[in-house]
């Protein structure tokens, strides 16, 4: 199996991956909207990208339909949701304004919305989650470089430097020059899967693709690693 990530122009990063036993060239979208690309191993990767140029519409319609199917999974938020992965402790508080406001200090979040709307309105509840993203951006940004700091030195990889951000599609990358980009999302798993993910990237330093070195080398680190790959499916990156 060979993975490549390319960008494409009106859909963004979508992920090819040429597997032997794949006939066709297919296209796959998840909840989230990421794009998946399986092709032929004959096939090259110029021919995907067209056939997905060349699905631009479908692609964008069946985003739109799965991106809105997924909202209205998302729970309700107010005073007694309970974050359970968050440090933060969360205030909501409505006040007299029309406009909301984000504060945070002193380990609290603190989201001021208009008394006026009322708190399950999708103008509250989007505000709400940007309030709790820019928490767990804060804890992750915290969080995250030691533990890869830690984990590199305890089984010998080496990297260059860590970046968290709030990807749409991916729980972690590494780059050419093997710098290791996380999910600020991380941050909602449990502690297995957040280190599964950030050995799995850098064991990207040493094997660039998902052959069968890299995962023997994930095993020599959890043992089973295709197990907690599986795991990793039951969660969501645009879940919150």
């Amino acid at each position: 199996m060979i993975e490549k990530m390319v960008f494409v122009d009106g859909i963004g990063n979508v992920l090819l991956i040429k597997k032997s036993k794949v006939k066709n060239i297919n296209i796959r979208l998840y909840a989230e909207g990421r794009v998946k690309v399986t092709l032929p191993v004959y096939s090259s990767w110029s021919q995907a990208i067209k056939v997905v140029k060349s699905k631009n519409a479908w692609i964008l319609k069946q985003r739109k339909t799965l991106i809105k199917c997924l909202r209205e999974k998302q729970i309700i938020i107010n005073s007694d949701t309970v974050f359970p992965y968050l440090k933060h402790e969360i205030e909501l508080i409505p006040y007299e304004s029309t406009r909301g406001q984000i504060k945070i200090y002193n380990g609290t979040l603190k989201i001021l919305y208009p008394e006026g709307i009322n708190i399950e309105d999708k103008r509250i509840q989007d505000f709400i989650r940007k309030g709790i993203t820019e928490a767990m951006r804060i804890e992750a940004k915290n969080f995250l470089p030691q533990r890869v700091k830690d984990l590199a030195g305890k089984y010998g990889f080496s990297y260059r430097k860590v970046f968290v951000k709030n990807a749409k599609t991916l729980w972690g990358s590494c780059s050419s020059k093997n710098n290791i980009n996380l999910n600020l999302n991380l941050m909602r798993l449990p502690e297995k899967l957040q280190d599964y993910i950030i050995i799995h990237e850098l064991a990207h330093t040493v094997h660039r693709n998902h052959g069968v070195k890299f995962w023997k080398l994930l095993d020599h680190c959890f043992g089973d690693a295709r197990l907690l790959a599986k795991e990793l499916k039951n969660y969501r990156i645009d879940e919150l």
